[in-house]
């Protein structure tokens, strides 16, 4: 029997993400009116040729889930492509259609390895690798995420975190640290969200302490653009 297992890496920072077919180099593009296009390159390092298909859907989150839509507005060509051991593949990609005048829309450019066809006597897994690329379309106006943040207590140990994005643009929250403000205790620890404009992300944590009600907190996130605080209190 063959199954296939797709392994799907949404892209984050080092500038070079690595799979065992291929690499994606620069892991995330952003265009405008200015820079309407861009490139990536897709090398492969293994022994094997590799068939890639690329994929473009428009992307949006509700309640912290991101949706994925199929969208025409950017181009990415070659739809289709082998890259042989060893070598490496120059991917285009480029506005379809003016960019929003006001607000920052967001893209991802998936990248899916198709898998061989099995030999007759194959029995086992097969892994299709399927790399995700955040692509950002700027407006001709500045644009900066504006972050509202908020806490939950669930219980004496438990706490929900949330940020709202209000703002223009996204905002990658590379990490965030919660503590509390009379200590500067270190309470709990999180990493690696993307918070898209009009969305938020919420968190559960479980905290190194316990809690009491309307407790002052400070949250220190690092994101794309910068260190932030914020001032909280716990709600019951």
């Amino acid at each position: 029997m063959r199954r296939i297992l797709i392994l799907v890496l949404m892209l984050l920072p080092p500038l070079w993400a690595e799979a065992a077919s291929f690499q994606v180099n620069p892991v995330r593009l952003t265009l405008s009116a200015d820079h309407s296009t861009d490139v990536l390159r897709v090398t492969n390092s293994s022994e094997t040729p590799t068939v890639v298909q690329l994929q473009i859907v428009a992307w949006s989150q509700d309640h912290g889930q991101d949706i994925y839509t199929p969208s025409r507005k950017l181009l990415a060509t070659p739809p289709i492509f082998t890259v042989t051991a060893g070598s490496q593949q120059i991917v285009r990609v480029g506005l379809r259609t003016q960019p929003d005048a006001k607000m920052e829309t967001c893209y991802r450019l998936f990248l899916s390895e198709v898998p061989p066809a099995p030999t007759p006597t194959f029995r086992g897994v097969q892994i299709a690798l399927r790399v995700g690329i955040p692509i950002f379309v700027e407006p001709a106006t500045h644009t900066k995420p504006v972050l509202k943040w908020s806490a939950k207590r669930l219980s004496s140990t438990e706490l929900q975190v949330s940020a709202v994005n209000t703002g223009t643009a996204h905002a990658q929250i590379l990490k965030w640290t919660l503590t509390a403000s009379d200590e500067k205790r270190p309470l709990a620890q999180k990493s690696s969200n993307y918070v898209l404009p009009g969305s938020g992300h919420t968190w559960v944590v479980k905290l190194a302490s316990p809690l009491t009600v309307n407790a002052p907190l400070e949250i220190t996130a690092d994101t794309d653009r910068g260190r932030l605080h914020a001032q909280l209190v716990t709600g019951k």
